[in-house]
């Protein structure tokens, strides 16, 4: 599943390192209305969305990136996620409310590492081929329940009404795919 920058994105890499300020505004130009879109899944508020990208350009502008990046694109929304999580924990923490995106954190807990234990390099790799090879064995339906629920933060009753299925259905797909997961990751598969 590992994707390989594309000739415009490897053109943006290298204008990094040259140009910092014209390469930032092609991201920006290129990537903006996507990494919006993941920020507002988490955040649920279009201004905080938009201030979530501007933090991650702006992290992009003061810091050098690793220069083992084979895809702009995965860096870039797993950079504007993170960050949409840190802002929605400061949120949270503010007025002690519960929200979609910590719940659906939580159902995962079970599967994956403590987020508070720092993983080296090559167990943060790990983890990650593994996820992507269990990604890649859901059918369509399932990859895309699990996607919208964990990566994009729906609500299971918005996941039931954009494919067509009552939510019942969706809680059991979900429940049965951490279960899949646990498995998988634990080396335990079927």
């Amino acid at each position: 599943m590992k994707q390989r920058s594309t000739v415009e994105e490897t053109q943006i890499l290298s204008l990094l390192q040259e140009d910092r300020e014209e390469a930032i505004r092609r991201i920006h130009a290129q990537y903006e209305r996507y990494l919006a879109s993941i920020a507002y899944g988490i955040l649920r508020d279009e201004q905080d969305a938009e201030e979530c990208v501007n933090d991650v350009m702006m992290q992009l502008w003061d810091h050098a990136l690793p220069t083992e990046i084979t895809n702009l694109k995965a860096y870039l929304s797993k950079a504007t996620r993170n960050q949409a999580i840190t802002v929605l924990r400061s949120r949270q923490r503010k007025k002690r409310g519960g929200g979609i995106t910590m719940v659906s954190y939580e159902e995962l807990s079970d599967c994956l590492p403590d987020p508070g234990v720092d993983l080296s390099e090559n167990e943060d790799e790990t983890l990650r081929k593994k996820i992507d090879s269990f990604l890649d064995s859901l059918p369509g339906e399932k990859r895309l329940i699990f996607l919208k629920r964990y990566w994009r933060s729906y609500t299971v009753a918005e996941i039931a009404k954009q494919i067509g299925r009552n939510e019942r259905y969706v809680t059991n797909q979900l429940y049965t795919m951490r279960q899949k997961l646990k498995r998988h990751l634990d080396g335990k598969d079927e």
